[in-house]
């Protein structure tokens, strides 16, 4: 509650300082609730609602700008145990055109360079040089714990992700990345029940190892023209000296209404260093798959897919094919192998109208899966909604939806979602409008 104290303050103060300049603040407002029926017995059961509070908000001042994502939740349940906490998701202020060329942010800052992804209570800068033709990331920071509540610096030498970013556009039509990235994590501690020297059972306090993972990657793309486009990447653990992924995409657009697709994906295990789960033996994923894709007619399409998985000696199939358009899809998924056996069905559609102030949407899918050989007979899943979106307004918009599920575990499952929101936007300025006076 500190940061978030502390947030406000400044922007108060930033939307203060020089308030007779330019000043836009734009933003979304929304409230949302989902409610459904928990069975706390056999026989007995009552009705769980959960409400939302969203806030995104964006405040610029010049080459100044503050953006912040902010919700909260409570339970009409008293045992819901984050009722009433407020989770600061991002909030950060940037600093446009820094000495020319350099985006400057500090705060929570949400991170996107390559290998390193996550949220960091630090700084990140990006630089775009020689035309834009290459862009340089750096970023280092806290990491922020899963609860996005705040515990300051203090260990941020344990505690941290660092790393950086380069991606060049040297020739036309490609693009090649390479990033770096240094993550330390701080386990929390805990008692357990141990034997001492002469075997009676003592508590003792258990603190596990900072988790580090110190990742590098490559990645590049080149397409030419609308015919043909492709996609490698490659990431490495300097750590373990394992390599994490291995991946590449294809695309072919033999003529306006034919188009072949191919990817191959190594994933390996990634198990964090000074992990306990490091010690056990475990094989890497290899993913094969092909797929054509074909235009009947402006706007529908059909696709198919055939993929094998393979994991150690292990094989698994997987086969996708559907039609889709402008106002819905059909889809069917099945698979087997290690992994079990599936064969899905699914069917969703939307169709505005009144100049798109009103959107109906509905969606039904009938699933039969078995985890192995040995399971029996085949489980069934039944699942479907019914919504509706409403934007009367272009500020305003309301969308409804029910839920139905049915399955092994609940014979009927009915969940109501709903959500109010409310887009913003306004520039504080005291200069006359054009044609004010005459």
């Amino acid at each position: 509650m500190k940061l978030l104290k502390f947030l406000f303050f400044v922007l108060l103060i930033f939307i203060l300082v020089n308030f007779t300049s330019a000043q836009l603040i734009n933003g979304r407002l929304s409230t949302s609730f989902y409610s459904w029926e928990r069975f706390t017995s056999v026989k007995t059961s009552d009705i769980v609602t959960r409400f939302y509070q969203n806030l995104q908000l964006d405040a610029s001042h010049g080459e100044f700008l503050f953006h912040t994502n902010i919700a909260g939740a409570i339970s009409s349940s008293p045992s819901t145990s984050d009722d009433g906490a407020v989770r600061v998701y991002n909030a950060y202020l940037k600093w446009k055109n820094f000495v020319d060329i350099v985006d400057l942010n500090i705060g929570r800052i949400p991170v996107f360079a390559g290998v390193g992804n996550g949220v960091v209570d630090g700084v990140l800068f990006k630089a775009k040089m020689w035309n834009k033709k290459m862009i340089l990331t750096g970023y280092g920071g806290a990491n922020v714990q899963s609860n996005l509540h705040w515990k300051g610096f203090k260990d941020i030498d344990r505690n941290f992700l660092a790393g950086g970013q380069i991606i060049g556009y040297f020739l036309e039509g490609s693009r090649l990345g390479l990033s770096y990235s240094n993550r330390n994590r701080l386990m929390e501690g805990y008692s357990a029940i141990r034997p001492d020297s002469i075997f009676n059972p003592v508590t003792v306090i258990i603190q596990p190892a900072v988790r580090k993972e110190q990742l590098i990657s490559a990645d590049a793309s080149y397409s030419y023209g609308t015919r043909l486009s492709a996609y490698g990447r490659f990431d490495y653990e300097l750590n373990t000296s394992n390599v994490l992924r291995g991946e590449i995409n294809s695309r072919v657009n033999a003529n306006d209404k034919l188009a072949f697709t191919g990817t191959y994906i190594y994933r390996g295990q990634r198990i964090p260093f000074n992990s306990f789960f490091s010690i056990f033996e475990s094989e890497a994923v290899n993913e094969y798959e092909g797929g054509v894709e074909y235009s009947l007619c402006s706007p529908l399409s059909t696709f198919g897919r055939i993929a094998f998985v393979q994991y150690g000696e292990e094989l698994s199939r997987r086969l996708t094919l559907g039609v889709s358009s402008t106002y819905g899809s059909v889809r069917y998924a099945g698979s087997n192998g290690y992994s079990g056996q599936l064969a899905s069905y699914s069917a969703e559609g939307m169709y505005p109208l009144f100049d798109r102030k009103f959107i109906p949407t509905i969606s039904a899918s009938f699933a039969t899966y078995r985890l192995d050989e040995q399971s029996g007979k085949k489980k069934e899943l039944f699942a479907g909604s019914l919504g509706v979106i409403v934007r009367l307004v272009s500020s305003f918009s309301l969308d409804t939806q029910v839920q139905w599920v049915r399955n092994k575990i609940a014979q009927d499952d009915l969940r109501v979602f709903g959500k109010v929101s409310y887009w913003f936007s306004h520039n504080f300025s005291q200069s006359p409008t054009v044609g004010e006076g005459e």
